[in-house]
């Protein structure tokens, strides 16, 4: 399906409710990965979703103007990038890879009531990178599927 899909509900529908639902869910299930099921890859996949969503709804063409495939690959980067980072930082504080214990970030959890740990704040950091980085792809999958290769 490369072409806009002509009604005027599906466009009202897919823009206003779905699409704004399906990104808090996924920055939900974002925020909560390290404490619930889930994590950066499964929010990262719901977050493309809704871009899918949006790229099927539009059309190829009018959805790739909305992020184009140049800041997608920036943004698989940047996770990646993030995720490294996240890893590297233990190493360079005398500690092994992917080892939080000694990153010395500290953020207090307002609604838990009690500060989180080094070791959760590490999880959460190499979480976003997978979640820049799973949503970058599979839109780019898609894209390059659908034969959209507009820069």
């Amino acid at each position: 399906m490369n072409e806009r899909y002509d009604s005027v509900i599906l466009h009202f529908i897919a823009r206003v409710f779905l699409v704004p639902l399906i990104i808090v869910f996924g920055i939900y299930v974002l925020l909560h990965g390290e404490l619930s099921p889930g994590g950066g890859f499964q929010a990262g996949a719901i977050v493309a979703a809704a871009l899918l969503l949006v790229r099927l709804t539009l059309g190829n063409r009018q959805g790739a103007l909305r992020i184009p495939q140049g800041l997608l690959i920036w943004l698989a980067c940047i996770g990646l990038g993030v995720y490294m980072f996240g890893g590297i930082l233990p190493l360079i504080l005398g500690d092994n890879f992917l080892d939080y214990a000694r990153i010395p970030v500290e953020w207090y959890n307002q609604f838990a009531g009690e500060p989180r740990t080094a070791r959760s704040m590490g999880i959460f950091i190499i979480e976003v990178g997978v979640f820049f980085g799973v949503v970058a792809v599979l839109v780019l999958i898609y894209d390059l599927l659908a034969g959209s290769s507009r820069q």
